[in-house]
C-alpha cells in the first residue's frame, strides 16, 4: 500500500515531469517564450546567395546563440528516439528553428531550397550550396577593396562600404589564432596589428586627393602610424571643419554682394542738430553758414531742393550730401601690374576659386572691368545734365570752370561712408 508521500515522490521522480520543468526554464535550450513565432527573421540579414552567405551565417549563429538554440543548429542535440518522451518537445523547438531559417532566406532563393524536417540538416545543406570559398571569390573581394574609393561621398559612407568588404574577406580567410595556449611572445597580437596597419593604408588611399591630400601626408609622416579608428576620427574632424568653413564662406559671399540702402545714413543725419544756425540734419562742423562755403544750389534754389541736390540723399538744407558711388568707364587705358602672382600668397583659395581668379585677371588685361557694370563708354565729348551741380569723373581734362566744394560723404556699396 502506498502512502500519499510515496505518490508525491513517484511524481517528482517521473522523467516527464523532470523534462517539463526543464522546458519551462529560460536557461534551457528547449525553452520557447510567448514572443517566439516561426515567421520572423531573428538575424536581421536576408540570405541572397553566395554574395552574402558568410554575413548571413554569422548573424544567424549569433541570433541562435542568444536564444540558446545553437546546439540544435550544430547537431549537439539530435532527434530523440521514437519511444523517448522528449520527442514531441524536440519537434516543437526544431520546427520553430526551421521557420526562423526559412524566413531569413530571400524568396527568390527560398523557392530553390528543399524543405527539411531537421534544422541541422537544413543548415548543412545551405552551407554546402552557398559557402563558396574558392580563390576566385577571394580575388574578387581583394579587387573590390583595392578599387573602393570615396568618390565624393561622405567619409562615413565610404568607410562603411570598405569595412563591409573587409569583414566579408575575413569570413573567407579568418585570421589564425593560437589553439595550444602556449605562445608567450604574443605573436597573434603582432599579426593583428599588421592587418590593421594594412587596412589603415587602404583607407587612406581611397580618400579624395583634392580634399584630404594634406591630411594623408601628415598622418603618414608620423613616426608611428595611428590605429585605424584614430585615423578615421581625424578624417571625420577634417570633413566637419571643411563643412563649417564652406558654410561661413558662402555666408560672407552673400554679405559681400548685399548693398546697404542709403536710408541708414539719412536716419543718422536726422538726429543731428546745429547749435549755430539752429537747424536740423547737420551739426556745427558741417554748417556752411558758419564756414561761408555756400553750395551752388543755395543761391539757385534757396527755398527747396535743387535738381543738382537730387544726387544726394540729404533731406534738409545745409546738411552734408550723401552720394552713392557708381563705376564709370573712361577713355584712359587702365594700368595693370604684369608681375606674376604666387599661389602661396593666397593659401585660402580652393582650386576652383584660384582658377576663376586667374581668368578674371586675364580678362582684366583685355577690357576694363567697369565697362560691364555700366555698358557706356566715355569719349572726349562728355554730355551731362547742364543744370547738375556735382559731377564725378576720373579725368580732370574734360571739366571746365572748376571750383572747390566742401567734402561730401559718399556711401559705398558695402555700407561704409567716406568723404
Amino acid at each position: 500500500m502506498t502512502t500519499p508521500i510515496d505518490e508525491v515522490s513517484s511524481i517528482t521522480a517521473s522523467p516527464t515531469m523532470e523534462f517539463r520543468r526543464k522546458i519551462n526554464n529560460p536557461s534551457s535550450p528547449y525553452y520557447l517564450s510567448n514572443s517566439d513565432i516561426p515567421g520572423i527573421n531573428i538575424c536581421g540579414v536576408t540570405l541572397r546567395g553566395e554574395s552574402n552567405y558568410r554575413e548571413w551565417a554569422t548573424a544567424t549563429k549569433n541570433a541562435f546563440r542568444a536564444k540558446r538554440k545553437l546546439v540544435f543548429l550544430d547537431g549537439s542535440i539530435s532527434r530523440p528516439t521514437t519511444n523517448n518522451d522528449d520527442l514531441d518537445d524536440w519537434y516543437s523547438v526544431n520546427s520553430m528553428l526551421v521557420g526562423w531559417l526559412m524566413s531569413s532566406i530571400d524568396p527568390a532563393v527560398r523557392s530553390n531550397v528543399a524543405y527539411m524536417d531537421s534544422v541541422h540538416d537544413l543548415w548543412d545543406d545551405l552551407k554546402v550550396r552557398f559557402d563558396v570559398a574558392d580563390p576566385m571569390r577571394m580575388h574578387e573581394l581583394k579587387d573590390a577593396i583595392r578599387s573602393c574609393k570615396q568618390a565624393g561621398k561622405s567619409v562615413t559612407i565610404y568607410f562603411g562600404r570598405l569595412k563591409s568588404l573587409w569583414d566579408d574577406y575575413s569570413n573567407y580567410r579568418p585570421l589564425p589564432q593560437c589553439k595550444c595556449g602556449g605562445c608567450s611572445c604574443k605573436l597573434d597580437k603582432e599579426f593583428l596589428k599588421s592587418v590593421e596597419i594594412e587596412k589603415t593604408h587602404e583607407f587612406l588611399m581611397g580618400l579624395d586627393n583634392d580634399v584630404y591630400a594634406t591630411l594623408r601626408s601628415n598622418v603618414l609622416s608620423m613616426t608611428s602610424l595611428p590605429p585605424l579608428n584614430k585615423v578615421y576620427q581625424l578624417v571625420v574632424q577634417e570633413e566637419r571643419h571643411r563643412y563649417v568653413t564652406r558654410a561661413q564662406e558662402n555666408s560672407n559671399d552673400a554679405v559681400a554682394f548685399a548693398i546697404r540702402p542709403s536710408r541708414s545714413f539719412t536716419t543718422d543725419r536726422e538726429k543731428l542738430f546745429c547749435t549755430h544756425c539752429k537747424k536740423d540734419n547737420h551739426d556745427i562742423k558741417h554748417c556752411f553758414k558758419l564756414s561761408g562755403n555756400y553750395p551752388e544750389w543755395w543761391f539757385t534754389n534757396k527755398g527747396g531742393r535743387g535738381r543738382g541736390y537730387s544726387l544726394g540723399t540729404g533731406r534738409g538744407r545745409g546738411g552734408p550730401t550723401s552720394v552713392t558711388a557708381h563705376a564709370v568707364q573712361v577713355n584712359e587705358a587702365p594700368t595693370c601690374s604684369s608681375a606674376p602672382i604666387d599661389r602661396a600668397s593666397l593659401p585660402m583659395l580652393y582650386d576652383a576659386q584660384w582658377s576663376d581668379f586667374l581668368k578674371m585677371l586675364q580678362n582684366g588685361k583685355n577690357s576694363f572691368s567697369t565697362e560691364k557694370l555700366t555698358g557706356n563708354k566715355i569719349f572726349i565729348e562728355w554730355i551731362l545734365d547742364t543744370r547738375a551741380s556735382f559731377h564725378m569723373t576720373s579725368s580732370r581734362s574734360i571739366l571746365s570752370n572748376l571750383s572747390p566744394i566742401p567734402p561730401i560723404p559718399v556711401t559705398l556699396p558695402n555700407g561704409e561712408i567716406t568723404m
